[in-house]
């Protein structure tokens, strides 16, 4: 297939250290221009990735002949840009979270439908290839039916020494990087995608920005009963002891693999038998009646699954097909992260 012409909008961290590395990789797309408003982190990004600069992405989206443009310039100006994306004609892929309101979510979606342009949601975590193992074998029926999802984040140098992510407004949902609202919104989108089931109900708490943070925490289920549970802490110390760490690279910080003495993980109990994923060291194990093993994964660590990802919706887009991820999935898992804010501010079950 030819290969698809990318540009960036929003060449912050995240480009720098996931999307760009990642997409270098892929089989299926150039990256041939970027846009940022800070000239300094303009010039020096697209002058190490050979990317046309622009200050401006209006113009970007007209000199270039774009086929798919990355709105990366987090959840406070997705909805803007985006439509002007659609607006120009060029297919979108977008980053998580989609926006900070359902209706701003939901108009970003219409407004690419009524453009005939195609929406590629971004949760990246569905191409681990740990992950994407794991959905095999749930879907192979050889440990049964998902009954409980955990992930566990607790990190950080305690509660003086926290620092929000800064890509979130004043009071808005969200505040540090591995929070329930930029990461623990990974686990909603995991649950549903690795379950195959909707989301029925959601108790929560998260933190807001420019508020002192709390841990965080969000229960979801199914009507068929399944349940997932995320609890995150990034203002107090990890309590890990050095032998329960694992060898993987550092989530976000660019840097090689190293030792980390509490590594991401999704712990996934079913009917007959459990899985444990570690996406960022790129390790899986089936545990069973009889004990446990690895489980061997495709050789793509982070940030591989950025380029697994743009390679995805490339396909997609060749091939005329509805993308792997749609706005309906980043729809559905804002929902829920907005559902535990609000289950906690009126101390009820928020039904999804």
């Amino acid at each position: 297939m030819d290969r698809l012409r990318v540009g960036v909008i929003g060449l912050g961290h995240v480009a720098q250290v996931c999307h760009l590395p990642g997409m270098a990789m892929s089989k299926h797309v150039d990256v041939v221009a970027g846009a940022e408003l800070q000239e300094d982190i303009l010039q020096n990004v697209c002058a190490r990735w050979d990317l046309s600069p622009y200050r401006d992405y209006e113009t970007m989206l007209r000199e270039e002949a774009l086929d798919i443009a990355c709105v990366l310039t987090g959840p406070k100006h997705s909805a803007a840009v985006a439509s002007s994306v659609a607006d120009a004609g060029v297919n979108v892929l977008i980053e998580k979270p989609m926006a900070l309101r359902m209706e701003e979510a939901e108009a970003i979606s219409d407004r690419c439908r009524e453009r005939g342009v195609q929406l590629f949601y971004g949760e990246s975590f569905r191409f681990f290839p740990t992950l994407r193992k794991a959905k095999d074998i749930l879907d192979s029926g050889a440990v049964g039916e998902l009954r409980l999802l955990l992930e566990t984040v607790v990190l950080g140098r305690g509660a003086r020494e926290f620092e929000e992510y800064g890509i979130y407004p004043e009071g808005a949902p969200g505040s540090g990087p591995m929070g329930l609202t930029d990461h623990g919104i990974h686990m909603v989108d995991v649950f549903r995608w690795l379950s195959g089931l909707e989301l029925s109900w959601v108790v929560g708490r998260g933190n807001r920005a420019g508020s002192p943070p709390l841990t965080e925490f969000m229960t979801i289920g199914t009507e068929e009963g399944a349940i997932a549970q995320f609890v995150g802490d990034e203002a107090t110390v990890s309590s890990s002891l050095p032998g329960e760490g694992i060898q993987c690279p550092t989530p976000y910080e660019g840097e090689g693999p190293a030792w980390d003495p509490s590594p991401i993980s999704f712990r996934i109990h079913c009917s007959e038998g459990a899985l444990r994923a570690f996406p960022y060291a790129n390790k899986l194990y089936l545990f069973g009646r009889e004990g446990h093993e690895e489980i061997e994964a495709q050789d793509c660590p982070h940030p591989g699954q950025f380029g697994l990802q743009i390679d995805s919706f490339a396909r997609s887009l060749v091939d005329h097909d509805e993308p792997e991820i749609t706005s309906r999935d980043g729809i559905a898992a804002l929902r829920a992260i907005l559902g535990a804010y609000d289950s906690f501010e009126s101390s009820t079950v928020v039904r999804l």
